[in-house]
């Protein structure tokens, strides 16, 4: 049976998140976040009761950190949480970048919060293509990069795609033989993410598949840097009430950190529900010859959209042709960071991957309790629509 609901997530009349809109009730909308229900939520909200800390690295936070540690295989040292990915991935340059000058590059194919971190931590974005295969920047693609561009590169800034798993081994070694230090865009990548010397930041929005309603967490086998990067996040202080280097109030509050704890009991049950509805798109739209997704989705890893690359396809009318019929879906990252008005400026290198991708590739409705009816129908439209 559809689902059965009385909204969908639509597009924002502002160009943001989702927001919730009146429709008929066999409506699919393209996501339908799920956070942790109150009765899991109590038994950590009692505790932030009796202890009474609410922030400032408190119990809760502690504990995520350690269970997010033990998880990645690294000393709870090696992790801090933070108050937002956007945040993490801007506290994380500052902490590897001594002057704050210069370029950092970024792939233009991305979300536009990589691009507003960069920003944020002093530097200028400088817009690079992609991996057509991987949809990422890789690390030879930025080596070619560095021969090409006329002024300092201060950083780079690869992105997970879609939570796609990275090499960060590949980005530890580039750091080595170049000298430029690297910060992985992890946002999306909680099921894949892997700890290196590289910083790498994942974000706990309510839209992720490990989610804390806002937050995000930083890791990395440097604990001096996670160390710099937790006196960023609270003011410049640490061990002491002496400002001693220049931050921010990013820390993650302990309602967050309940949140998160609660959606880390929950995980293998909703990354095995996310894996369900991801192998149902890929046995019913795998047949089509002009249809791909990314490597290992849905059998090897998960993140919390389902993106389809339409091969020579105009995604614009296949997008019309579900909504039509009720079916919600979205086109993530747009045409690009260099195509945002904000960022239209920003020097770049020819970005002719990213410009396919952006024709071609469209998120689906992608949920973690979206039934295989659902499933069915968004492939029987799309089969016709291609």
């Amino acid at each position: 049976m559809p689902i059965q609901t009385n909204a969908a997530v639509q597009r924002s009349p502002i160009g943001g998140g989702p927001f919730l809109a009146s429709v008929t009730s066999d409506a699919i909308p393209v996501s339908r976040p799920r956070m942790p229900r109150t009765d899991a939520l109590l038994p950590y909200l009692q505790r932030i009761d009796d202890r009474r800390a609410y922030s400032n690295f408190g119990p809760l936070v502690t504990e995520l950190e350690a269970r997010l540690a033990h998880r990645l295989g690294v000393d709870p040292d090696c992790v801090v949480t933070v108050a937002n990915g956007t945040a993490g991935l801007t506290l994380a340059l500052q902490s590897v970048v001594e002057v704050p000058t210069g370029y950092c590059l970024i792939p233009s194919w991305t979300f536009v919060a990589t691009a507003h971190a960069v920003t944020a931590a002093g530097l200028t974005p400088f817009l690079v293509d992609v991996d057509e295969g991987s949809w990422a920047l890789t690390p030879d693609i930025a080596r070619d990069a560095l021969t090409r561009i006329d002024g300092p590169v201060a950083a780079v800034m690869p992105v997970a795609p879609f939570g796609a798993p990275m090499d960060t081994d590949a980005w530890d070694r580039f750091t080595e033989q170049t000298g430029v230090p690297v910060v992985i865009d992890a946002a999306a990548g909680h099921d894949t993410v892997c700890a290196g010397t590289s910083l790498a930041v994942v974000s706990l929005h309510a839209t992720k598949i490990l989610g804390a309603g806002e937050g995000g967490y930083v890791v990395s086998r440097r604990p001096e840097v996670i160390v710099r990067i937790k006196q960023r996040s609270n003011f410049g202080f640490y061990g002491s009430r002496d400002a001693q280097t220049v931050g921010a109030n990013a820390k993650m509050s302990e309602y967050h950190a309940a949140v998160g704890l609660a959606s880390m009991d929950a995980y293998a049950r909703d990354i095995a529900g996310f894996r369900a509805v991801a192998a149902a798109y890929r046995d019913r739209l795998g047949r089509q010859q002009r249809v791909g997704f990314q490597a290992g989705f849905g059998s090897e890893w998960c993140g919390s959209v389902c993106v389809a690359r339409f091969f020579g396809a105009d995604q614009k009318r296949i997008m019309s042709r579900l909504e039509t019929v009720g079916i919600s879906s979205r086109a993530w990252w747009g045409t690009g960071v260099h195509a945002q008005t904000a960022f239209a400026g920003l020097p770049r290198l020819p970005l002719p991957v990213t410009e396919m991708l952006a024709q071609e590739t469209l998120g689906l409705p992608y949920f973690v309790d979206m039934t295989d009816t659902d499933v069915e129908r968004v492939c029987r439209i799309i089969e016709v629509a291609i």
